[in-house]
């Protein structure tokens, strides 16, 4: 039930900072609000309005979807029709938040089936005085909000370029449908990866260490990621084409866009099969669809925000932003509380750069050249580099590593991660030996690995968090969490690893460590203590800010803690 309830107020938060003063509240609970359809083309006696009541257990439900005050509007049979198009549509989306989606449904039904009758009066508006526009306070140093950071990676692209070979091969999971064909994903595909950091025990002359989710073969420490394969997009998508806004909407919560280009040039913009097309291109469409769509939502209440310029701060906040991250992208496009209170007198280019800073505040975007592997790849990665001398990009053949890690599974070839090496028995498989051998050729002798797990690792340095190893004792690093056996030994050192939002306070790691999901620890915060490399202690206080310095840190409280192993997720 809380899960429902956290879900609702999200959603409910982003579409106030998307509709401003066209939604209005009626009541926080059950959740019920009205929304003004203000994107209709026809001229229409009266406003209209969709009014919304959110069940208990929504979005696993359908919401309840009414339209008052529509006599003259629309008749019965037209109100019916609408509301079961909605009810369709809802049906379609359960599970996910959809009211934006139902009052964009709404605005295109009606757009496209009602018109206004010659014997119906029209009203016509009376002009509204303009508003002379207050000034506006932007704070350039406001305090940003730490916290625990649940990271999610967004894989985007177009049809067929390789995402869920890529979801598949990072998580270790035959999860995602794969397919030479536009559209294979259709609902977004939700699993668990890990990256890999350096660990403290690196540094710390310490022999055994414990780490929840374990080492690689560089001794550093697994970290876990969520990573979500959203449907394909095509050019065009910010205007509805392919799956259009929809999936555009299900990159909201991602901290990073995984960009997944299909660098063999094998398939066109749509994902369909050619023979030489151009990937560099992707690049450039893809990055203009993401910015069109945080332009288009502007513009869409522009008239509101020229009236009251402090709601193009709120329609930001929409995309899961901070304030500081959002005063960030103000400041850097150079955009002062002068200038936006006068937000009237704009030139488009304005706007525009600053969607522009915005864009890759929020959502940094790491390239991954897939299907390196293949013959014609070599020509298009050299010529992306030379184009985008700076763009975060890293050659990734997802097909190889799968095919190297189900071998692995059936005992058909080992992989000497240091080397870069393939080992194969003597009465191997022909087909597998002729594919371990192409992997060898085209990709290990060429790239190193086949950069999957690198490119995750590349992806979260977009946006890093801070860490923090809280322990029981600063001698041992013994971690809070109840100890785990493994064998004669118990697996307590540096165990627990928190990933946290940086500028976050001891006090906030308090918090997180206290509260669920981690709960850790109980009672009330005393002190707190860390240790240097040379292992001198020192008391921390509860506003100093987690970092390399104190990341393994002592939290003293009134309770003794009970708790038992953390799993990150």
């Amino acid at each position: 039930m809380s899960s429902h309830i956290e879900e609702q107020a999200e959603e409910i938060e982003a579409l106030k900072a998307i509709y401003g003063d066209d939604l209005t509240e009626i009541t926080s609970s059950p959740p019920c609000f009205m929304v003004h359809l203000s994107n209709i083309e026809a001229i229409l006696p009266s406003s209209l309005q969709l009014k919304i009541t959110l069940p208990t257990t929504y979005p696993s439900v359908v919401p309840i979807v009414e339209i008052p005050m529509r006599s003259n509007i629309l008749t019965n049979d037209e109100c019916q029709q609408l509301v079961t198009h909605l009810l369709q549509q809802a049906e379609e989306n359960i599970g996910m938040a959809m009211i934006f989606t139902l009052v964009d449904n709404a605005q295109d039904w009606i757009n496209e089936h009602i018109q206004v009758s010659q014997d119906k009066e029209v009203v016509e508006e009376e002009p509204v005085s303009p508003i002379k526009p207050k000034p506006v306070k932007i704070c350039y140093d406001v305090k940003s909000q730490g916290g625990k950071w649940d990271y999610v990676l967004g894989l985007v692209g177009k049809p067929s370029a390789g995402k869920s070979t890529f979801f598949n091969a990072a998580t270790n999971l035959e999860l995602a449908k794969t397919g030479a064909h536009p559209f294979t994903t259709i609902e977004p595909n939700i699993g668990r990866a890990f990256y890999s950091i350096p660990c403290p025990c690196q540094n710390r002359n310490i022999n055994i260490c414990n780490a929840a989710h374990g080492h690689n073969h560089k001794k550093d420490r697994y970290i876990p990621v969520l990573l979500k394969d959203v449907a394909g997009l095509v050019p065009g998508a910010s205007q509805g084409k392919g799956r259009g806004n929809r999936f555009l909407n299900d990159l909201l919560d991602a901290d990073v866009l995984v960009h997944i280009v299909d660098v063999s040039g094998k398939t066109n913009e749509k994902g369909e099969e050619t023979t030489d097309y151009d990937p560099s291109l992707d690049i450039t469409w893809i990055q203009n669809e993401l910015h069109q769509w945080i332009y288009d939502n502007v513009m869409v209440k522009w008239d509101n925000i020229k009236r009251k310029p402090e709601k193009l701060i709120d329609m930001f906040t929409g995309y899961h932003a901070s304030k500081s991250l959002i005063f960030k992208a103000f400041q850097q496009a150079g955009i002062t509380e002068k200038e936006l209170s006068v937000i009237g007198q704009w030139k488009d280019d304005v706007l525009h750069n600053l969607v522009s800073e915005f864009l890759q505040l929020r959502f940094p975007m790491l390239v991954v050249l897939n299907k390196c592997d293949k013959p014609t790849s070599s020509k298009h990665i050299q010529r992306i580099q030379e184009l985008y001398p700076d763009l975060p990009c890293i050659p990734v053949s997802s097909d190889s590593e799968s095919y190297l890690q189900t071998q692995m599974k059936l005992g058909n070839l080992l992989l000497d991660t240091v080397l870069k090496k393939i080992n194969l028995p003597e009465n191997v498989n022909i087909d597998v030996k002729i594919r371990a051998d192409n992997i060898q050729n085209n990709v290990l002798d060429r790239y190193g690995p086949t950069n999957v797990h690198e490119a995750l690792c590349k992806a979260v340095g977009l946006k890093k968090p801070v860490y923090a190893y809280p322990v029981t004792c600063l001698d041992t690093f013994k971690s809070i969490s109840k100890s785990v056996s493994i064998g004669h030994r118990q697996a307590d050192i540096l165990r627990d690893c928190i990933s946290l939002k940086p500028s976050t306070t001891v006090e906030e790691l308090y918090a997180v460590l206290k509260h669920h999901p981690v709960s850790l620890i109980t009672g009330d915060f005393v002190r707190a203590e860390t240790v240097d490399k040379e292992g001198c202690k020192r008391p921390v206080k509860k506003d100093e800010k987690i970092d390399d310095s104190n990341y393994i840190i002592k939290i003293m409280t009134t309770k003794r803690s009970t708790a038992s192993s953390f799993d990150a997720f």
